[in-house]
């Protein structure tokens, strides 16, 4: 019995030597002899998992907003952000901000194909189309689409009626920050239709 024991002591021991020098990287307390006895291989993969899969996908966004689409948009409402490129196509039914200023809302008047040409020139002026957003509840049609200082939502093509919306979230406080991205006399001026 007593060789059984100090025979199991040896081999924890070893595998605790092993999994510490295998992964140098990551300094471990010490793990439970479980823990250091079932996932002692798994430990590395973990680690090379998150390294690969992170920086793919940032080199691919910063390289889209170097070339924005050249075409001029259609022209933009009063009140439109400066900020956010119009779509090339359909016609813009109005627009304006939410009485408290958290968002602009406007009508459009487009196909498909022209809600997804706008969402490939949102993403050549940097806003980056978001798999994970807090807008599923309140906009479960929309695609949205980022660049850290704006949200825009953008909805499919409705089947009801012959225009879609797009809405316009700041990331910030359009109002104690003073945006400047707007007319003469903004925020008060602003309407919502």
């Amino acid at each position: 019995m007593f060789k059984k024991i100090l025979t199991f002591l040896v081999v924890l021991a070893l595998v605790f030597s092993l999994v510490a020098c295998s992964d140098p990287k990551q300094p471990e307390t010490s793990p439970s002899v479980s823990q250091s006895v079932n996932n002692g291989e798994k430990k590395p993969d973990k680690s090379t998992e998150p390294k690969q899969s992170e920086p793919a996908p940032e080199p691919s966004e910063t390289q889209k907003p170097l070339t924005p689409d050249p075409e001029p948009g259609i022209p933009a409402p009063d009140g439109w952000p400066k900020d956010i490129p119009t779509p090339t196509d359909g016609e813009i039914i109005g627009g304006g901000w939410a009485p408290d200023k958290s968002f602009y809302t406007t009508d459009i008047i487009y196909k498909q194909a022209d809600i997804d040409a706008y969402g490939e020139r949102l993403e050549s002026y940097g806003f980056g189309k978001q798999a994970q957003h807090k807008y599923g509840e309140d906009w479960p049609d929309a695609t949205v689409y980022s660049n850290g200082r704006w949200d825009v939502i953008v909805a499919e093509e409705n089947e009801t009626f012959d225009y879609s919306y797009v809405n316009f979230y700041p990331l910030f406080d359009v109002v104690a920050d003073g945006y400047d991205g707007q007319p003469e006399g903004w925020p008060d001026t602003g309407g919502f239709f």
